[in-house]
Parts: C-alpha cells; structure tokens; sequence
C-alpha cells in the first residue's frame, strides 16, 4: 500500500500541485545565472534535440526558435510551456536541474547529485553498523 504523501512547508509557502508558473520562473532563472544568451541556450537545445532524437517543437518547425522559448520563459504565459520531453534538454543545456526539483518539491521530493547520494549512502552504512553494534552488545551481555 502507498503511504501517503507528505509535504514539509515554509512558512509562506502555498501547497500547489499546479507547477507551471513556478517552473516558468525557476527556468527564467536558471536562463539569467547560466551565463548565456537566451540564442545560445537555444542553440544549445537544438544541438542536444538532434543528437539524442528529441524533438522540441510540434508542427511544422524542425528547431526550437527563440520565440518559442521566450513563450515557455514567460510567467504570463501560461498555455504555454516547455513540454515534458524537453525539460532534460533544457537542464543539459542551461547545466541545471532546477526545473526537475520543481517538479518533484509539491510531492515532497527532492533531487540529489552524486555527492548527496554518496552521503545518504554512508549515513545509511553507518545507521547499519550502529544497530550491528547493538545486537553484538545485546548477544555480548547474554554470554
């Protein structure tokens, strides 16, 4: 059975399920502090798009144009927005993970790099060695 989901929440914090104007605003800010031009991120995706077979855009279109990704940046706009398949290229491009977080913080998830993994691995080695010690001292006071 799935336990239910729990989500810890800021003070001002507004628990949303609807993520579209929060990723809108994370990728804005991910575009600014990248150090590229909104031309290079584009060109970037298109780049990744064609050598990993995704295809950004519907339509007509073969490349994702800066008009397009002005549409997905912008918070008023809210119809639309990146699709699903693009947001990796995105965060390959722009070398962020922002938006993937964004979209796990509403379930009360988050998302680690290898180094967090690798901490999370040895707390949970070392949990294990402790409960270890207590049975080898419980089974060392019955002899």
């Amino acid at each position: 059975m799935n336990k239910p989901i729990t989500i810890q929440l800021g003070l001002f914090d507004q628990p949303t399920l609807n993520v579209i104007r929060p990723i809108k605003q994370v990728m804005n800010t991910d575009v600014r502090e990248c150090g590229l031009s909104r031309e290079q991120i584009v060109d970037r995706m298109n780049d990744l798009a064609a050598r990993f077979g995704v295809c950004l855009v519907s339509g007509n279109c073969k490349r994702l144009t800066v008009e397009t990704f002005e549409k997905w940046l912008n918070p008023n706009e809210l119809n639309r927005s990146i699709p699903l398949k693009a947001l990796p290229v995105f965060c390959a491009a722009v070398e962020r993970c922002s938006v993937i977080e964004t979209l796990a913080r509403p379930l009360g998830l988050r998302i680690v790099d290898d180094r967090e993994q690798k901490l999370l691995s040895w707390a949970k080695a070392k949990m294990d060695i402790k409960e270890k010690n207590r049975i080898v001292r419980r089974i060392e006071s019955e002899l």
